[in-house]
């Protein structure tokens, strides 16, 4: 080879190896840049879901509780019919914020345990029974001592629904008595809670990682432990999935105030506003439809967009509530259940994988 040719391949070879170096530069330049975008357009969606849904929904449920702590006192005082309907429609309201709100048990907030002081379900009415017909004092102090099981938004519910047209006065004026205090001390608990939100604002928008740790995956977890409590929980077992098929009014939720349709489409718009991200009009109304079509997965931000819709067009089918609906048409129900499984596979593979999030165990799996 002589030298000439030598120096014509050093030369191709030098061109060759310059190229591959620009290449490389280059395509570390463009995931560095696809790296910004998506942390930018992760920020967003926290900053988004915080500023817009959690923030909003934490300071109305602050007020709603107030107002039923009012109401539940204005009862004590005058024990009417009309005063008890008040206080009734008023735990209705309490319920549509926190079905909303329960979707966001996150980060330092879900490691509190708050949300069983304030919603524990089933609530144990026998416990609850016992203490008013105990002799102790039943005011906020008492309560305050108490295990969330006999306590919080359930425990109230069955002291307000419930009739008692056969037992004492002394049962019914403690009963009374144990009303107001698990108010007040809902009402307590909705003050911390703000402050909780309040106080972990900065680690919930600043957790851009990826992985358990992360906000977003932390979100996608949340969004799919609601659907399977939904299924597995809220549906399927007063549908008789776990007791070979007998169908069990008192295992829905809210039976008593006949709710449980209501708690499940506050759960579906929770989810679903939770999706797109369309909390309120501002420039960042960034969702996770958002993040699939940014990677690409359009079709998958359509499918997920157009089940969110089946769901709601299940939930319009059952006419009347939920409870009169498993006694006479409970294929409606299970045609209900099968559209959040479906949803659900839809989440909790293929939008989580598309993300690259991790699914981690919950109370449901395996149930």
């Amino acid at each position: 080879m002589n030298f000439s040719t030598k120096k014509t391949l050093l030369t191709g070879v030098l061109s060759l190896i310059g190229f591959i170096i620009i290449f490389q530069s280059c395509e570390k330049k463009s995931d560095a840049a696809d790296l910004t975008q998506s942390e930018f357009h992760k920020k967003a969606q926290l900053v988004n879901i915080f500023d817009n849904e959690i923030m909003p929904l934490v300071t109305e449920f602050k007020v709603q509780s107030a107002s039923l702590d009012e109401l539940t006192k204005a009862y004590k005082a005058n024990t009417s019919e009309s005063n008890l309907n008040a206080a009734k429609a008023q735990w209705k309201n309490v319920v549509r914020v926190w079905k909303r709100l329960d979707l966001y048990d996150l980060g330092g907030v879900a490691d509190s345990f708050i949300s069983f002081e304030i919603n524990r379900w089933p609530t144990d009415t026998e416990r609850i029974d016992a203490n008013i017909n105990g002799t102790e004092t039943l005011d906020a102090d008492f309560i305050a001592t108490k295990g969330s099981s006999v306590k919080g938004i359930a425990a109230i519910e069955y002291l307000l629904f419930t009739t008692d047209e056969n037992a004492s006065e002394t049962y019914r004026l403690r009963k009374t008595d144990y009303l107001v205090a698990l108010t007040e001390n809902l009402k307590v608990k909705a003050d911390e809670l703000l402050a909780l939100w309040t106080a972990n604002k900065t680690a919930f928008v600043g957790a851009l990682e990826n992985g358990i740790t992360g906000s977003q995956n932390q979100v996608i977890n949340a969004m799919v432990t609601l659907i399977e409590e939904i299924i597995i929980s809220k549906l399927g077992r007063p549908l008789g999935d776990t007791n070979g098929g007998t169908i069990s009014i008192e295992a829905l939720e809210a039976y008593r105030s006949e709710f449980s349709k209501e708690i499940i489409q506050q759960h579906l718009i929770a989810l679903e506003r939770c999706y797109k991200g369309d909390f309120a009009q501002t420039p960042f109304r960034v969702g996770f439809d958002d993040f699939l079509v940014l990677i690409g997965s359009d079709n998958l931000a359509v499918d997920i967009a157009t089940q969110f819709s089946h769901c709601q067009q299940q939930l319009d089918a059952i006419d009347g509530t939920l409870k009169a609906t498993l006694e006479t048409d409970t294929q409606a129900v299970a045609d209900l259940k099968d559209s959040f499984r479906d949803l659900l596979v839809l989440i909790k593979v293929d939008m989580a994988n598309v993300l690259g999030s991790t699914i981690t165990f919950n109370d449901n799996d395996g149930d």
